[in-house]
């Protein structure tokens, strides 16, 4: 499936890129609730205890490494495979890692080798497949620490019922936010890393959404509390409620047939900067309120002053998908957590064909997936339940380019480019479908992960190409984790502790359902 052309409006921080998120509703402030199944707090410390196996495995071979010349690192490093292009799969190339971070090189590997002869080289050609890592454009990561309530049911119409257990329906208390704070609670520091490793092994090197921990992978967010400079690497306006704290009840009038409500507006005029990624239309399709906040969020983007995206857009038509698409709003699509909690989600069929740039993302784990590849499996069943024939490549699009774009960072990350941030997975390949191969991958086929350049994690096989950071084996991990634990002077045995009760990292049997139903929609 290619991507049409579509206007490109508002701020980015780049010159276009490939067509292309930011975090669910929150309620009222519960208690932390963690329905995890039987023993998953022990599948997570089993995940983390190292092992001798694993600590002392030698190089296998996998791929061929060829140390700079002199060792020095300021050559670089060649990394050789499948590159997974905007412009399609680059077979046999090589991507140039430079020193500072940055995209040095994107061509064939003779013409980069040649370029950069000093370069330390790995090279995986017809045996990996390397993409730019997922941009997870709608996360809440002060929350993503928790399992889904007992209570979660596909019953709901608009989030503000299950916010507040409204029209008898049950309510759902969001967690105990956990923030950062540099020498704060040990447990809620490791809640936070652990969620982030989560994502990390499952292909994300970035996060949009208030929270998260410095020194695991990318954050995208506004710079508001103390500490946001050195959590937040670029900026981006997650708006969780851009209309009402309560909007089902602020609503109630102009539903049942009285003077249309006018709501406070947006004080954002220092913010042109930032892309506004809006919680807006989360309720099944024929909820009043959810698409009066369509029809205001639409009428906002007419401003054309910045970037704008819709998250969630459930109670979108037609109608809103050919405005979307002339008003250049990328959708950011959540499925798993849409069919979870309203047994529904958007009409991607009609989405399509308006040409709406769609980016795909996780939400919270208390109703949503658990990794960006889970998210991928999940709106592959939404897709396929809808009739809707969604290839591997445009899946990969909206989990890469089109949430960069969605973030109005497309000029830094979501895309193998020169000159932008070196951000990059690794996978092993046995599949004739590298898009497929990198959406499939386990945490076991990982062989490396970049963020700016520096290995975050590491497999075993190919240890020798990354010698320069202190790498942590964890039993039941392929890849080690690479300069992480050692930042919070934690050994693994002592993080498994700190973190036990949260979401394991790789065992996703604890994740909401994703049972899409053909014509599901509300007319």
């Amino acid at each position: 499936m290619e991507w049409p052309d579509v206007p490109q409006r508002g701020r980015g921080r780049g010159d276009g890129g490939v067509p292309g998120e930011a975090g669910c509703c929150l309620g009222d402030r519960g208690e932390m609730r963690l329905s995890a199944p039987r023993n998953l707090g022990l599948l997570l410390a089993a995940s983390l205890v190292p092992t001798v196996e694993a600590a002392t495995a030698s190089e296998s071979g996998y791929c061929d490494f060829a140390k700079s010349v002199d060792e020095d690192p300021a050559t670089g490093l060649i990394v050789a495979a499948d590159v997974l292009l905007g412009t399609g799969v680059g077979r046999d190339y090589a991507v140039h890692v430079r020193f500072n971070g940055t995209i040095g090189a994107v061509e064939s590997f003779d013409a980069v080798r040649e370029d950069y002869p000093d370069a330390a080289v790995l090279d995986c050609r017809g045996k990996a497949v390397l993409s730019p890592g997922f941009v997870n454009a709608h996360e809440h990561p002060a929350y993503s620490y928790a399992y889904p309530d007992a209570n979660l049911s596909p019953t709901y119409a608009h989030r503000d019922e299950w916010r507040f257990g409204l029209v008898g329906k049950a309510q759902l208390p969001s967690p105990t936010p956990f923030y950062y704070v540099p020498d704060g609670e040990e447990a809620r520091t490791a809640a936070l890393v652990a969620m982030e490793l989560r994502h990390l092994l499952g292909g994300a090197t970035t996060i949009a959404g208030s929270g998260g921990v410095p020194g695991v992978v990318r954050n995208v967010g506004l710079h508001e509390r103390p500490g946001d400079v050195g959590l937040y690497d670029f900026e981006a306006d997650v708006s969780t409620f851009p209309f009402s704290y309560r909007t089902l009840e602020d609503l109630a009038e102009e539903c049942a047939g009285g003077p249309r409500r006018a709501f406070a507006p947006l004080d954002d005029d220092n913010l042109v900067f930032a892309a506004y990624v809006a919680h807006v239309g989360e309720g099944r399709a024929g909820n009043c309120a959810a698409r009066g906040e369509v029809g205001r969020f639409l009428d906002r983007a007419e401003r054309d002053e910045r970037r704008y995206s819709m998250v969630h857009g459930i109670a979108t038509t037609p109608a809103d998908y050919k405005a979307m698409r002339e008003r250049d709003v990328t959708l950011v699509w959540s499925p798993r957590s849409n069919l979870a909690l309203y047994g529904e989600t958007i009409d991607l069929e009609a989405a399509l064909a308006q040409q709406v740039r769609i980016a795909i993302a996780t939400d919270w784990s208390p109703s949503g997936s658990f990794n960006m590849r889970e998210e991928v499996r999940c709106a592959t069943e939404a897709a396929a339940s809808a009739g809707v024939d969604l290839s591997y490549e445009a899946l990969w699009r909206m989990a890469t380019g089109n949430a960069a774009y969605a973030l109005g960072l497309e000029g830094d990350i979501g895309t193998i480019r020169v000159g932008l941030r070196a951000d990059l997975v690794l996978v092993k390949s046995d599949d004739e479908n590298p898009y497929r191969r990198m959406l499939t991958a386990g945490h076991d086929d990982n062989l490396a992960t970049w963020i700016d350049g520096q290995v975050v994690l590491r497999s075993p096989m190919i240890a020798a190409a990354a010698p320069e950071r202190k790498c942590t084996a964890m039993a039941g991990l392929s890849p080690a984790v690479c300069g992480v634990l050692d930042e919070f002077g934690w050994s693994s045995e002592r993080f498994a502790s700190l973190a036990e009760g949260t979401v394991a990292l790789t065992d996703v049997r604890g994740q909401a359902p994703c049972h899409p139903r053909r014509a599901a929609r509300e007319p």
